[in-house]
């Protein structure tokens, strides 16, 4: 499809968009929109596309539709301190690390859904024009209340994915048709937020708790749309947003970029908006964080069973995954993926394993001109650990046995810099030779985790000095991995960095990482988008075979430019007179 108008693209958009398999299939293109909405089975497989097409997703499927991602490896690990990855074409290498952008390039280097996101608005506003009309199904009498409820939630859904990267933009909260053609100007960013806002709440009055009906696992339900409330508030009290003075200055249009304010009381209403979240999932009697009573397996479990009661909502689009396909390839290196060559590998930086603290909840004892002891230090570190990220003298899975990132080990290859391969993502029951096994995986978009984060940081940031109920929230989360509780002595400042640190390490690869250090204002502090990127260089230490020698070294200096806090529009659109572009794009 040639490139369009955003605002076009609205009026014009397609009504019907084909998709891969997800629920169901939508409907063909060939029905028209009046046959659509005179079947219930049409509409709901045309809300499903909406989802198809609106929900995130970290997974990189290929290199070319809009579930690229970088192109390469999964999630946006590698454009940030989480990882580095192994293709050198991968977009968070040849794009992030070296702040190599331009005003047309954000739909490749992050952002695949530029365009599209604007499409699928439409659809959710068609939507809501006409589910009334969808005649009622005995055997599903709830249907059009839910599905609006569905459609409210994802306008909601889709609309935020554009703010929190662009910052203001056009609120359109009904169909265009042809004669509304306008050029449309950019919302501020309050506007857009108290849109958003308004259609969780809308959505959270029309949809169940949960669904115990398998056929609707992945749709949107009340506690979801409450935890994006959450996640919205809790980004617009953060500072890149809420401030007097933005990251760069866009004169009088500051309050395209942010509130052009800075109000604490923005804190309150996050941290109410996640606890109204959190007191959901309580008395669902359905969710609750994962914990079957094993600190060495619940992380791991949690991430790797579908489903399961830590899940709030999760995108099912794809299914039977395997290591010789994408999205895992690209994530593995060539013993793990069946390949006899591959530049793939998703591996964390040292900069990140060093957010692992001791089972005791002290900083690790890593030295800067290294050491011995390096397996020791891997036995000491929080059990989520060995279950997010697999480091030498590991066990990978039963099939492949241990692991050796030693030069010219069994497991070493040339493109990991790090020598710690990113695990998570890759249950530990896949075969790595044949004959090849898949398994289905969900990508997590809520889950009751990040809840109690957001609830602790939001209270912490609010008040002078963290409350009791910002220490027990962060407290639960770290008792189910066996991690002690956060020292109730511990300042604002104390709370807020320990807290940051337990966010990374929880939330680990999982699409948060990339977007925190943005709104926290920390993406130029060195090491974490600039500056120098560590790994570990290893060697056998000779008569010890239980012993490895580490040393830190240098694999990369990144670069960082202050505008990339925010994505530029891209300046086909600009160059159209209507929308203000982002400061220093």
């Amino acid at each position: 499809m040639k490139r369009k108008n955003l605002i076009y693209i609205l009026v014009c958009g397609a009504l019907l968009t084909s998709c891969s398999d997800y629920l169901e299939t939508p409907p063909s293109a060939e029905l028209d929109e009046n046959k659509v909405f005179a079947d219930r089975t049409l509409t709901e497989s045309y809300l499903t596309g909406v989802y198809a097409e609106g929900m995130p997703l970290g997974f990189s499927m290929n290199s070319s539709d809009a579930d690229r991602k970088l192109a390469a490896s999964s999630t946006l690990a590698s454009a940030c301190d989480e990882a580095e990855e192994g293709a050198e074409w991968g977009k968070g290498n040849s794009s992030w690390n070296k702040d190599n952008h331009n005003n047309n390039s954000i739909d490749w280097d992050e952002d695949p859904h530029h365009t599209m996101r604007w499409e699928t608005l439409r659809k959710c506003n068609i939507l809501l024009e006409r589910l009334h009309e969808v005649p009622l199904d005995q055997g599903d009498p709830d249907f059009n209340t839910r599905a609006t409820g569905e459609a409210y939630f994802m306008r909601a859904l889709v609309f935020w994915e554009g703010v929190y990267r662009y910052g203001g933009l056009p609120i359109v909260r009904r169909r265009l048709n042809a004669s509304d053609v306008t050029t449309l100007p950019r919302n501020t960013f309050a506007d857009c937020v108290d849109s958003i806002v308004a259609d969780c709440d809308r959505a959270a009055k029309l949809l169940p708790d949960y669904y115990t009906d398998a056929t609707k696992k992945g749709r949107a339900n009340r506690v979801a749309a409450l935890s994006l409330k959450a996640r919205v508030l809790l980004y617009a009290a953060s500072p890149l947003f809420n401030t007097n003075h933005p990251y760069l200055s866009l004169g009088a249009d500051n309050n395209l970029i942010g509130y052009a304010s800075e109000d604490k009381e923005r804190w309150k209403k996050a941290a109410d908006a996640a606890k109204d979240a959190i007191d959901a999932v309580k008395a669902s009697g359905f969710y609750a964080l994962y914990d079957e009573g094993n600190p060495e397996t619940n992380y791991e479990q949690m991430w790797t069973l579908p489903d399961n009661c830590e899940i709030i909502l999760a995108n099912k689009k794809y299914r039977n995954f395997k290591v010789s396909e994408k999205p895992l390839a690209a994530d593995l290196p060539s013993w793990a993926n069946n390949q006899s060559w591959s530049d793939g590998g998703l591996f964390a930086t040292f900069n990140f394993v060093k957010f692992y603290e001791t089972k005791t909840g002290q900083k690790a004892a890593w030295k800067d001109n290294g050491g011995d002891d390096l397996l020791d230090i891997y036995e000491s570190l929080d059990p989520r650990f060995k279950q997010t990220i697999a480091a030498h003298g590991a066990l990978w899975n039963d099939e492949v046995g241990v692991l050796n990132f030693f030069p010219g080990g069994a497991h070493s290859v040339a493109n990991d810099k790090t020598k710690h391969l990113v695990r998570k993502w890759v249950p530990r029951t896949l075969k790595v030779t044949p004959p090849l096994n898949t398994v289905n995986i969900d990508w997590i978009v809520f889950r009751v985790a990040e809840l109690y984060l957001n609830y602790a940081e939001a209270l912490n940031e609010y008040y002078d000095n963290p409350p009791a109920e910002a220490f027990q929230a962060v407290n639960l989360v770290r008792a189910r991995s066996g991690m002690p509780a956060f020292d109730n002595a511990l300042t604002k400042d104390e709370f807020r960095q320990k807290l940051r640190n337990e966010r990374a390490v929880e939330l680990a690869y999982e699409d948060h990482r990339f977007w925190d250090i943005r709104r926290w204002m920390i993406a130029e502090n060195e090491g974490v988008m600039q500056g120098k990127m560590y790994g570990l260089k290893l060697s056998p230490i000779v008569g010890q075979p239980n012993k490895a020698h580490y040393v830190p070294y240098v694999f990369e200096r990144r670069s960082w430019s202050r505008r990339s806090y925010l994505h530029p529009i891209k300046q086909i659109e600009i160059d159209k007179g209507y929308l203000k572009q982002n400061p220093g794009w």
